[in-house]
């Protein structure tokens, strides 16, 4: 009988929060949600997306790889990603998502040989960073440029090269 009683209970609470999910206008609403081109750069916020983050690296990375220290080596040089250094607003960016899609492309060109950063011999090293800028474009939307830049250095100290990509997201 306990039995039988508490399942009807709970069938009862399941029946009514399910119909109570059915009316959305008592528990809030989506608003104004819409499907917008990939390409576009107006968001719904300035955050960096994932997608943002993987053209922004490939893009520059790519940009490196063209320049003639690697696109004339006579051999793949040796070369070791350092951290990057993050100096944007945004704390949730995910760093370790841009250094993996940078040490891909690195890996995949086939220009370069990739060593791990306990390396003591090595040709360069790449030091990425990210930084932003958050103001206000001329219509009143929020504008954030984000930039990153990588330098190359020999194993002495040298600056060998630096590669710079820049995106901006206004929000809608």
């Amino acid at each position: 009988m306990r039995n039988t009683f508490a399942k009807l209970v709970l069938l009862g609470l399941i029946g009514v929060f399910g119909l109570a999910g059915c009316n959305s206008a008592m528990f809030g609403s989506q608003g104004d949600v819409s499907i917008m081109d990939s390409s576009d750069r107006t968001k719904m916020n300035t955050n960096i997306d994932l997608s943002d983050i993987i053209a922004f690296a490939e893009n520059l990375t790519n940009k490196m790889l063209a320049s003639p220290i690697f696109a004339k080596a006579k051999k793949p040089p040796r070369l070791v990603l350092g951290d990057i250094r993050q100096n944007t607003h945004d704390e949730n960016l995910r760093v370790s998502d841009i250094y993996g899609r940078i040490q891909e492309v690195l890996l995949n060109s086939g220009q370069v040989r990739v060593l791990d950063t306990s390396a003591t011999s090595f040709d360069y090293i790449v030091n990425p960073e990210i930084s932003s800028i958050v103001n206000r474009a001329p219509d009143g939307r929020k504008k954030v440029d984000y930039t990153m830049v990588m330098k190359l250095y020999t194993l002495s100290g040298e600056l060998k090269g630096q590669w710079s990509d820049d995106l901006t997201l206004f929000k809608k």
